[in-house]
């Protein structure tokens, strides 16, 4: 069970690339006082969390609804990864201007921290291994993601800004690399 919440744990986190939210954050908090900071973290994690545990609850049954096939979901998630590793590893900027303090944070909780490739493989973590070991995995990329976030100039001083880059860059190689498996099991699934 521990080596399932952490091969769960280690994939939500490479997909959900806390590092890139850091970067974003810091970007776009410089003009925000400490409460407004506070609060679009919260807003941030708040639309994540829910956004994974509603995929995480009913992903399979849309699924067995819409008469989708685990595999061709699987392949279409995989492809949707390999770009978004690919977006990373080359610096395609995903990110607009915001208006205010909600918008931005709405942006790092989705689709930054729970876009289309979290939600795609909570839903495959959950065929895998059931509801409990993702959702307890996914609890845990949001906890180290809060802290992440409601520490980013800690990190920025600590690391700088160059290390946080070069770690999301790291981590898109790796999504890539995760989305080529997603996209070859799917296909296999087929064949087999």
């Amino acid at each position: 069970m521990f080596e399932e919440f952490l091969r769960s744990f280690i994939t939500l986190f490479i997909i959900m690339d806390p590092f890139m939210s850091v970067a974003f954050f810091l970007g776009y908090s410089k003009n925000l006082d400490s409460k407004q900071k506070d609060r679009s973290i919260l807003i941030a994690i708040g639309v994540a969390a829910v956004l994974l545990l509603l995929f995480l609850i009913s992903g399979l049954y849309l699924l067995n609804v819409l008469s989708i096939s685990f595999n061709g979901f699987k392949i279409a998630g995989g492809i949707i990864l390999l770009i978004m590793g690919v977006t990373t590893v080359l610096a395609i900027d995903i990110s607009s201007k915001t208006e205010n303090v909600s918008s931005g944070a709405i942006l790092i909780g989705t689709p930054l921290l729970s876009g289309p490739g979290a939600l795609t493989t909570i839903i495959i973590l959950s065929k895998d291994y059931g509801l409990i070991i993702p959702a307890l995995a996914a609890i845990a990329v949001l906890v180290v993601s809060y802290l992440m976030l409601k520490f980013a100039k800690n990190l920025q001083a600590f690391i700088g800004t160059e290390i946080i880059e070069i770690m999301s860059k790291v981590l898109g190689l790796l999504l890539a690399a995760l989305a080529v498996d997603f996209i070859h099991a799917g296909i296999v699934g087929f064949i087999g």
